[in-house]
């Protein structure tokens, strides 16, 4: 039976793609991050201090990978030449549904973050995930819920992270 679903791909020529995306997004954050809100106070950075902090540090990394990456193709085009091409296969599988459905998952969240708020938009989301993988969809509903009252209670009561709710309170008091 074939596999459907799982493309094959040179593994350098992936790596390479990924690397300039990542490069890419990480210019494209860079350059938002100078919308974010300036500090209230004086003398003190913004909003957008650590974001852009983090991205200069993600954007040197990804170059000095960017560079090894090219100097490794050139060395091993040189060899290629020189040498017999070797035996060795230098091909990935890439399941690219589970790609797309992972992307498509992330954007549903974030849309349905700003318009359904944070419980319904987890509960839906993690119940269509779970339904496609559990034995029973009362299971994947029930797991679900325990995970979206999870997440709000550490992150919405614990520590405080502010995120749009529809249904449960912003906070509790004991």
């Amino acid at each position: 039976m074939e596999n459907q679903g799982i493309v094959r791909l040179s593994r350098s020529a992936a790596e390479l793609f990924t690397a300039v995306v990542v490069l890419a997004a990480v210019v494209a954050l860079f350059v938002y991050s100078f919308e974010l809100p300036p500090s209230p106070m004086r003398g003190y950075p913004g909003a957008g201090f650590m974001p852009r902090l983090v991205l200069i540090y993600t954007a040197v990394f990804t170059v000095i990978w960017l560079g090894r990456l090219v100097l490794a193709r050139a060395r091993s085009a040189r060899e290629t030449r020189a040498l017999a091409p070797a035996a060795g296969d230098d091909s990935i599988e890439f399941e690219y549904r589970g790609y797309l459905v992972t992307i498509a998952t992330v954007l549903a969240f974030v849309v349905g973050l700003q318009y359904l708020g944070f419980e319904i938009t987890c509960f839906g989301i993690l119940s269509l995930l779970l339904a496609v993988r559990l034995s029973s969809v009362a299971l994947a509903v029930a797991v679900a819920a325990l995970t979206t009252l999870i997440l709000y209670a550490v992150f919405v009561l614990l520590l405080n992270v502010s995120v749009p709710l529809a249904i449960l309170p912003d906070f509790i008091t004991f």
